[in-house]
């Protein structure tokens, strides 16, 4: 009786969302679907074959809304979802919405206030110049240390102003929504984009203290800032510490990309400092890539990074062919490699274990539609 009673509310929820959007065409469902066949050549000791949704993009459905207010003002809002297309669970932890949840007001003149969860200002001006995703879902930096593969933050207010002469920025604050802790557990960002004919540029800096990572799961590294995270034999690997909580977490990115003709080459560095207990470590990334357009239906891309930290380094190799059969569907082949330093167990993506060598590549054959 319950389920039936939840199906009707749905139903009627869902009715009402689609007599809006008819009755004032500002209400749009949207999503994306993304499978493929992926192998992985080491995850934990072992190849992998596997049928794996939401690696290019996320897999995802969300209602996106607008009202004319008047006078050039307007009340928007997103709501969005991700899910698991081979199992049909709930992605991001479970959470109905956990792509993004946020309502606010946009001005023609003056920009937009948004609050809730959302993107944050590295994703709305550096994530694109992360050329290796482009080529791979595989193709992110090491970890996402320094949130490039397009993070959220939640209990956030973020202003995004109009573009004017090229220029737009923004600045974000995310509440701890903690009693009696401010600070700890907030964060803040800021950052701006600048557009002139094929020149592209973005610049984002963010400070996040008290957000804890993942150093074996994340970076495949024993030993971080001195304490054993993980235990690491030929055959097994134990993760010791899944949330390493950090005093300091300093984020700076600069990228930008320039097209020539049917040719769009691509470049970023991000700075990320990370203190524990008076300790301070830096990790730089370096990154160029381009992407080859040479006709409408067709995509060929290819990327190098570079990534250091407390003395280790991690080189990558990403690239990817695409075939546009139509503006919605896509289907692509992309394949990626790794190799670390002595002692480390590399990553790719962050969506797999790490491998037991310091080194792993995958390829991957797969779809992506749009509706």
């Amino acid at each position: 009786m319950k389920n039936w009673v939840g199906a009707v509310v749905a139903f009627g929820w869902l009715a009402s969302a689609t007599d809006l959007a008819h009755a004032q065409s500002s209400v749009a469902l949207y999503g994306l679907i993304d499978e493929g066949y992926t192998y992985v050549s080491n995850i934990g000791g072992h190849s992998s074959n596997a049928l794996a949704s939401g690696i290019a993009h996320g897999d995802r459905w969300g209602l996106r809304g607008t009202e004319d207010l008047g006078g050039g003002l307007s009340a928007i809002f997103d709501l969005e979802g991700g899910f698991n297309l081979n199992t049909g669970a709930t992605g991001n932890g479970g959470a109905i919405f956990g792509r993004q949840a946020w309502v606010g007001l946009q001005s023609q003149k003056w920009g937009a206030v948004t609050a809730g969860d959302q993107y944050d200002i590295i994703s709305d001006y550096m994530c694109d110049y992360n050329v290796g995703f482009y080529a791979s879902g595989y193709g992110i930096h090491e970890g996402d240390i320094d949130r490039m593969e397009c993070d959220r933050l939640p209990n956030a207010v973020k202003y995004t102003s109009p573009r004017i002469g090229g220029f737009k920025g923004g600045i974000m604050y995310s509440f701890s929504n903690v009693p009696g802790s401010f600070h700890t557990g907030s964060a803040w960002e800021v950052g701006g984009s600048y557009i002139f004919g094929p020149l592209h540029l973005g610049v984002a800096w963010a400070s996040l203290p008290g957000k804890s990572i993942d150093p074996y799961g994340q970076l495949g590294t024993p030993v971080f800032f001195g304490q054993a995270v993980a235990t690491v034999t030929s055959t097994k690997a134990t993760d010791l510490n899944t949330a390493f909580v950090l005093n300091k977490y300093n984020i700076f990115a600069v990228g930008g990309s320039y097209k020539f003709g049917k040719v769009t080459v691509m470049a970023n560095f991000t700075n990320t400092e990370l203190g524990y207990h008076g300790m301070t470590s830096y990790m730089h990334v370096f990154e160029g890539g381009a992407i080859y357009n040479p006709t409408p239906a067709w995509g060929l891309i290819a990327s190098a990074q570079h990534d250091a930290l407390q003395g280790h380094a991690w080189n990558q190799v990403s690239a990817g062919v695409q075939y546009y059969l139509s503006k919605r569907t896509t289907v692509y082949v992309s394949g990626d490699y790794i190799k670390a330093s002595a002692g480390v167990n590399p990553e790719l993506g962050w969506f797999v274990n790490p491998s037991l060598t310091n080194k792993q590549m995958d390829a991957r054959l797969g779809i992506t539609h749009k509706f």
